[in-house]
């Protein structure tokens, strides 16, 4: 794809999702949605304005927006609150995650009678997507119980589905190959990642701690705004570069960067930061979840069967059932016990990537079983989960928007 022709297409998707968007917020559904839809519409599969051969060039912008929102999470995680709360939601994420790989796999298995498909898909549905929780919860400017549950549930959740994955795909190909599970690439490699992750993370927020307590403190107030802003730029852009380059995780670095980062800082550098990278940050979520539409079909809904519809089915029973069991069993508010399993459906990014490296350790004819499965679950979840999540902080009377 020559680089014009990108610039056509990011265009394109600016001027679609914007439309849609308003349109979504008119009938009152989630603005991601209309993102998403105009992707669709004007993708290869629907209108055809942009082509196949355009998505792998685009998909850059999923990964920086993927970076950012993982920043932002990083940067609610302050350590005095995690102290107060974190065992439990700590708990509580390890339950919900077992049950989820737990019912998926039963299903999948009770169905199908595939030991190795039944593997393969609990590995790929315990994460969740953080980009429309995180987006959904600016948007409404939500605040309570049950946000201040979300939103570090998904950043431990995305670490625990990380471990889960390597250690149960590994099964998955082993049972299908006849292969010994290796023991280093069900246990060592995805800890080393999360390892590794974290804490490369962890040196960039370190960095960005000292920078703004040794110098960017002495800025005036205009200054100390772009400072932020480009100090958080380098440290995601970098983390983006260091993910890519040597496979590790997208979403862990750059949200333990914002987690030691936010731990230098006091409130008002937090708000004036926070400030900066939100209003620099709508038009690449616009065409990150723009981009997700274009590689949606609604034909792969047909095209996966029975299977993707149990897949479907009961990943959702087991996100509602193992957020519930969790949050009565670490005696959460009222709240997040009724509404936190709506609040994790929603499925992207973190099982896009996932789904990339299980599909290259299959052969073709199954990668492409696994590949259809869940390309159905994400076109299902991408939309129907930011309207359910909507609803829910409505409901549990968090909005303030």
């Amino acid at each position: 794809m020559l680089h014009y022709e990108l610039f056509l297409y990011l265009g394109l998707l600016l001027l679609f999702g914007f439309l849609m968007g308003r349109i979504a917020d008119k009938a009152r559904l989630p603005e991601i949605t209309g993102y998403i839809v105009a992707g669709l519409l004007i993708g290869p599969n629907v209108l055809g304005l942009i082509d196949h051969d355009a998505i792998p060039g685009l998909n850059v912008i999923t990964s920086l927006v993927l970076a950012i929102i993982a920043y932002q999470i990083g940067t609610e995680l302050w350590f005095p609150k995690l102290k107060q709360h974190g065992v439990k939601i700590l708990v509580m994420t390890l339950i919900h995650a077992l049950i989820v790989a737990i019912v998926v796999f039963l299903a999948v298995w009770a169905i199908s009678s595939t030991l190795w498909l039944a593997f393969a898909l609990a590995s790929l549905a315990v994460a969740s997507a953080p980009a429309p929780i995180m987006v959904i919860i600016q948007k409404l400017r939500a605040k309570g119980p049950l946000t201040k549950t979300v939103v570090p549930f998904v950043g431990i959740l995305d670490i625990i589905s990380v471990v889960m994955f390597g250690f149960l795909s590994t099964i998955a190909v082993s049972v299908l190959t006849g292969e010994e599970i290796n023991v280093q690439n069900a246990f060592y490699h995805p800890i080393l990642e999360v390892v590794l992750s974290i804490g490369i993370g962890g040196v960039f927020g370190l960095l960005l701690g000292l920078a703004s307590k040794f110098v960017v403190c002495k800025y005036c107030l205009d200054d100390q705004y772009t400072a932020y802003l480009v100090l958080s730029m380098i440290a995601i852009l970098f983390s983006v570069w260091i993910a890519e380059a040597y496979a590790l995780s997208l979403i862990l670095m750059p949200m333990s960067a914002g987690m030691v980062f936010t731990n230098f800082i006091g409130k008002a550098t937090f708000k004036l930061q926070y400030r900066a990278l939100s209003n620099f940050e709508k038009p690449f979520i616009i065409l990150f979840f723009a981009v997700v539409g274009l590689e949606l079909s609604p034909g792969v809904l047909q095209d996966a069967g029975l299977i993707a519809l149990a897949f479907i089915t009961f990943r959702m029973i087991g996100k509602l059932l193992g957020a519930y069991v969790g949050a009565v069993i670490t005696r959460a508010s009222l709240s997040t016990k009724r509404y936190i399993g709506f609040s994790l459906l929603p499925q992207g990014g973190v099982t896009i990537g996932m789904l990339v490296a299980l599909t290259a350790m299959l052969p073709d004819e199954e990668a492409r079983i696994v590949q259809t499965i869940i390309l159905a679950s994400i076109l299902f979840f991408e939309i129907v989960g930011p309207i359910v999540f909507k609803s829910m902080i409505s409901r549990s009377g968090e909005s303030r928007a």
